[in-house]
């Protein structure tokens, strides 16, 4: 019968070494009962064996599993620690845009044979960071009870079909809001383990912008209206919009908001050149969305109709949210993974690309993933949000 193999602990290791510095490996190997051919091969190994500094109760010096798939994790332990050192807001979105300058080649590679390429390259980089010593926090969030909201759904829905029947698939509307920054929102940071979570002043948010998403329930898209955080008539306005891509549409405000003044000018500048025939605007409960001068304008220069989502359920009754804004930023990140990296006038790891550029790169990333949302998931939250009796 075969003589099970036995595990020593670094522990052990170490107590061997020291107690041979004053008997022999047979002596050692007497009072410990360890096999001298063992002992021998810990000799041959001392100079490992004495630099480590992890665990004691480990049984191996050297850690078992998976080799590390990524190329350089010397260079970005550091980068890590240079950031948290600087008290910098450090976000997945450094981690990738560090790799992004230093090894945009295993990126791409990385990204071509992962699908989706985000979410296997935000788990790697989640796994990087436990296994080096870094931790992250991110607060939770209350949810309504699904069932209340299954109920509320199909009331809307049910009434929705029965006032609004006559009206064909091109003729119903659904616009919302969404916001989105040029780097992720960091809603966590990476720190390291035991360490604190300050920040510098000037790193607790990323560039905003909002994007007004318009939908009509055949599949088609209309343009995007961005709105810009800045001064209206500013030099943002008169300056930087002229420059950005046609097709679409773009206002200044004060904090990057919906409000009523933009939200007029949406109705008569942008969605009143694709209305052919009266139709139904679907939209949530936001104030300046169900104002008496938002009813007034749709109904008598637009002769349309406005339909309010009930309070509460837009993530269920509401086509955008229901289909279409999950995949439009998801694309969004995509988008972001793949782009050029724009460096700052340092050039190095640490600066920052100028806020119009920052600016530009985000219309024109949003743009290509909205233009990445297909038709057929546009229909299919139609169905989803607003399911018809018969079905």
């Amino acid at each position: 019968m075969r003589i099970p193999k036995r595990n020593y602990t670094i522990a052990t290791k170490l107590k061997v070494l020291a107690l041979l510095e004053t008997s022999t490996d047979q002596q050692v190997s007497d009072m410990l009962s360890i096999p001298r051919r063992t002992i021998r091969t810990w000799v041959n190994q001392k100079r490992d064996i004495l630099a480590y500094n992890g665990n004691k109760k480990r049984m191996k010096v050297d850690p078992g599993g998976r080799p590390e798939e990524f190329p350089d994790p010397e260079g970005l332990v550091d980068y890590i620690n240079q950031m948290r050192a600087q008290e910098r807001a450090l976000t997945t979105s450094h981690i990738i845009n560090w790799i992004k300058r230093h090894q945009a080649a295993w990126l791409r590679s990385y990204i071509a044979r992962k699908k989706p390429g985000y979410q296997g390259l935000l788990r790697l980089l989640q796994r990087f960071c436990h296994r080096h010593g870094f931790t992250r926090q991110r607060p939770g969030k209350q949810k309504h009870k699904q069932s209340v909201l299954i109920e509320v759904r199909d009331d809307f829905a049910a009434e929705f079909h029965r006032q609004y029947h006559g009206f064909g698939p091109d003729c119903v509307y659904n616009v919302d809001e969404t916001g989105f920054y040029y780097d992720m929102p960091p809603k966590y940071i990476w720190s390291a383990r035991g360490g604190d979570a300050k920040i510098s002043t000037g790193e607790k948010h990323s560039m905003r912008m909002t994007a007004v998403l318009t939908v009509r329930s055949n599949g088609d898209k209309l343009p995007i209206l961005f709105i810009i955080r800045g001064t209206p008539g500013g030099r943002i306005e008169t300056s930087e919009l002229p420059t950005y891509p046609s097709g679409h549409f773009y206002a200044v405000q004060g904090k990057a908001w919906m409000d009523n003044t933009v939200w007029k000018s949406y109705l008569r500048d942008l969605l009143h050149r694709s209305l052919v025939e009266p139709s139904v605007i679907l939209l949530d409960n936001f104030e300046s969305h169900v104002s008496d001068a938002s009813y007034r304008i749709v109904e008598e220069e637009l002769g349309s109709f406005l339909c309010a989502i009930p309070p509460n359920a837009t993530s269920i009754c509401q086509p955008l949210d229901v289909g279409v804004m999950a995949p439009f930023k998801r694309y969004l990140r995509d988008e972001w993974l793949t782009e050029e990296m724009i460096d700052g006038e340092d050039g190095d790891d640490f600066d920052t690309p100028t806020a119009a550029e920052k600016r530009k790169a985000m219309v024109k990333r949003a743009i290509a993933a909205w233009d990445r949302v297909t038709a057929t998931e546009i229909r299919n939250s139609f169905v989803k949000a607003l399911p018809s009796i018969e079905e």
